[in-house]
């Protein structure tokens, strides 16, 4: 599934740097496969940041070899023809152990270091809350797992409506906080 973003120039930003809520609705997510790793590979982070969202080839390998890959879903998040950043959405069978069924899990996200501090993190989020509230109808929530050290992202997706289940998983590089985002429905 493709989802084209809208043919616009970059958007403009405000006087601190943020997107407008107009701005934010230029930014669309566009489907990516293995095929476009050397695309997301441009997406650089500092690299206090990198090892919180995990190397681009170990995301793309394990999105390579995965057995359920119909459940599994990147995305560029990407403003005009520019890409600005890149996630995971896993479902169903690619969910991890922590997540309960009927739960969408967001992973990898990154947003390109040139491009932090502008909104863009926030547009990309709110993108895979409509994604799923759209595409994948019954699922109750949106799920992440964010580094205990990673205090920028856990603010940010606290900001944006995420809650802390207060359960914590040992991850790969350490403890991770369990936050889920409630999808209300109309």
């Amino acid at each position: 599934m493709k989802v084209r973003p809208e043919s616009r120039s970059v958007p403009s930003h405000g006087p601190e740097g943020s997107l407008s809520r107009s701005d934010r609705a230029a930014i669309a997510l566009r489907a990516v496969t293995v095929l476009d790793r050397d695309e997301i590979r441009k997406l650089t982070l500092d690299p206090e940041q990198d090892e919180f969202a995990g190397s681009v080839d170990a995301v793309f390998d394990a999105l390579q070899d995965s057995p359920h890959t119909r459940m599994e879903h990147a995305f560029a998040i990407v403003a005009d023809t520019r890409t600005v950043g890149f996630l995971v959405l896993r479902e169903r069978l690619a969910l991890p152990d922590w997540a309960p069924r009927g739960a969408v899990t967001l992973h990898s996200f990154r947003i390109h270091r040139a491009c932090q501090g502008m909104g863009y993190g926030r547009a990309g989020v709110e993108l895979a809350i409509s994604w799923v509230r759209a595409r994948r109808r019954t699922a109750s929530q949106l799920m992440l797992a964010v580094n205990a050290r990673n205090m920028p992202a856990k603010a940010l997706y606290l900001k944006l409506g995420f809650t802390d289940t207060g359960r914590t998983v040992h991850g790969p590089i350490g403890d991770q906080h369990i936050l889920t985002f409630r999808l209300k429905r109309a």
